[in-house]
């Protein structure tokens, strides 16, 4: 088996890395403006960006991680796959079309846009780099765990070697060479994903194995160790899992883990932690219109709805067939829980576990590139373009946006290489929380309240985000027991926004004139900005519909008058 790890996975894993940059290269000489190196020429169709959405979003912690939670916690593992499912049907109603209509490049494009406000555009860039970077340590620090326990190569070389792939690429080929490669990532990780289930499902039956735990032994004790749930005679439960679990019925049954408000809590943050991501959020400015932006939403829910009712299939093999050990050990005997699925996809043949390990350098690579290109964005675009130098010329722009990305991702290796011991989950799960907090209130809020001050957008990110962080300190330091703050924080921001609003609403006509004429920018059918410097005719356009709206009614009632004064005569 040793061998097989080793080169067969590393095989695939080398496919999919020449793939990616023969992709991403090859789109450098289509890459001419900032609408291509931002926004891919703000062309993509909409199958094509819902394969690149989907990718984007589903890092290694989805593909690999969630079956590994479900083979670990139970039923509790489910909550993950549900979480980052839902997030879609909020960005679908509240979010996807109107944020394209308004046609920025950045969600800091945005903040900035919405309200007129530099110093919401600050806020912005200092939340998109603290998400990003959370994310993004996290996903290097998968890097390295992957490529060390599946292909051997040590944890500092794989590091170092995926991330400067994946920094190459996106520094030459931008958005357009990014979409390019996340769409046929994406398909590389759905394929890797069900393929091997066809082989797998008729040899133990799902329901069947679901059945044996909670039905044949659902009220057994662990201690007994039960024939039904023992793998070549080995019971399929730990010492320590014996008096977690208490009962076999106990795996599959909720509120394990956590309890009633603490899975809530992480419900509310995978959700809207999903609908708040900026990488996530970027990639609907690269469809051609709003319609295209729904259906791309529309899509991406069919795909990753597809994609998540599997992982908590993979966990259940993993356990009902593996046992508790289906792991995989480095080099110094430590296990990593998120090899059960190459395991268990031995089971169809080394072919399926070479296919699993391309998926989940795929997944790797996609987020990590999503990741890059939003951290990039907020520096280059964000801060050089529209703070520092805005008078730079379209061809600065992109050289520094190029070295922004090269930056990002020497950094992003460097501190990756520092959190080797970090606990992946739980930085995957803050980013989440953070994104919940901060930029999911002001997005849906910003989208759908007319009133809405820029004081209170600013306090709301202030808010929603510190309360977030204090939150997670203080678990870490013992003061509460709270481990997921979104059940707070996330309240907390709607709540300041609108009491802050409510408090701030005496502007000045002229400040509610702009406000007025973003808000139509979000909403107008006809608006479908192509530039953020277009919203000066979103304005005027405004400004004009208004105007014949109150001259109509003006007519009808001059028009009514006259006649009641013929009557009258």
């Amino acid at each position: 088996m040793g061998a097989e790890i080793a080169v067969l996975p590393l095989i695939a894993a080398v496919l999919v890395l020449g793939h990616t940059m023969y992709l991403g290269l090859s789109a450098a000489r289509r890459t001419a403006t900032l609408d291509d190196y931002w926004v891919a020429g703000r062309g993509v169709d909409v199958f094509t960006n819902a394969s690149a959405i989907s990718s984007n979003y589903l890092s290694a912690a989805s593909f690999l991680g969630v079956a590994a939670f479900v083979w670990a916690n139970g039923f509790d593992g489910v909550w993950y796959a549900t979480g980052f499912a839902a997030g879609y049907i909020l960005l679908l109603l509240f979010i996807a079309s109107p944020l394209r209509r308004f046609g920025q490049y950045t969600i800091p494009d945005f903040c900035a846009g919405r309200f007129d406000s530099d110093r919401l555009r600050h806020a912005g860039i200092a939340w998109t780099c603290v998400i990003s970077a959370l994310y993004i340590i996290a996903q290097m620090v998968g890097v390295g765990t992957l490529m060390e326990v599946v292909t051997g190569i040590p944890w500092l070389w794989g590091v170092i070697a995926l991330g400067s792939v994946i920094t190459l690429y996106v520094a030459f080929g931008g958005m357009t060479g990014v979409t390019a490669a996340q769409m046929a990532q994406f398909w590389i990780m759905i394929t890797a994903m069900i393929l091997p289930l066809f082989v797998l499902m008729p040899r133990h039956g799902y329901s069947k194995l679901l059945m044996h735990a909670y039905e044949d032994t659902g009220a057994v004790d662990l201690g007994e160790a039960p024939a039904s749930m023992t793998v070549n005679g080995t019971p399929a439960f730990s010492e320590e899992e014996k008096a977690r679990f208490g009962t076999l019925h106990n795996w599959v049954s909720p509120f394990e883990k956590w309890d009633l408000w603490g899975s809530v809590s992480l419900l509310v943050a995978l959700v809207c932690g999903t609908a708040g991501l900026p990488h996530v959020l970027a990639r609907f400015y690269t469809n051609p219109n709003a319609s295209a932006a729904r259906w791309s939403t529309v899509w991406v829910l069919v795909f990753i709805g597809i994609f998540y009712i599997t992982t908590p299939i993979w966990g259940t093999y993993a356990r009902c067939v593996l046992g508790p050990d289906a792991a995989l050990r480095n080099a110094e005997g430590v296990a990593n829980p998120n090899t059960v699925m190459l395991l268990t996809s031995l089971e169809a043949g080394a072919w399926a576990q070479a296919l699993i390990a391309a998926g989940a350098i795929a997944a790797l690579l996609s987020t990590v590139s999503g990741l890059l290109i939003a951290l990039s964005s907020a520096i280059a675009h964000d801060f050089y373009g529209e703070i520092f130098r805005p008078e730079a010329s379209e061809n600065q722009k992109i050289t520094v946006a190029k070295i922004a990305v090269v930056i990002c991702g020497a950094l992003a290796i460097g501190v990756g290489l520092l959190f080797r011991d970090a606990n992946i989950a739980w930085m995957v799960g803050l980013a989440f929380a953070v994104a919940a907090s901060t930029f999911f209130p002001l997005l849906v809020m910003g989208i759908w309240w007319r009133r809405m001050t820029e004081a209170g957008a600013f306090w709301g990110l202030i808010v929603g985000g510190g309360i977030s962080a204090i939150v997670v300190i203080g678990k870490l330091a013992d003061i509460w027991t709270v481990e997921q703050p979104a059940i707070v924080s996330v309240p907390a921001a709607f709540l300041t926004i609108f009491l802050v609003s409510k408090l701030t609403a005496d502007q000045s006509e002229r400040v509610w004139e702009k406000w007025d004429a973003a808000f139509h920018a979000l909403h107008h059918p006809d608006s479908d900005l192509a530039h953020p410097e277009d919203l000066g005719t979103a304005a005027q356009t405004a400004q004009v519909t208004e105007a014949s709206a109150h001259e109509g009614i003006e007519t009808i009632e001059h028009e009514s008058d006259e006649g009641g004064a013929d009557e009258s005569s």
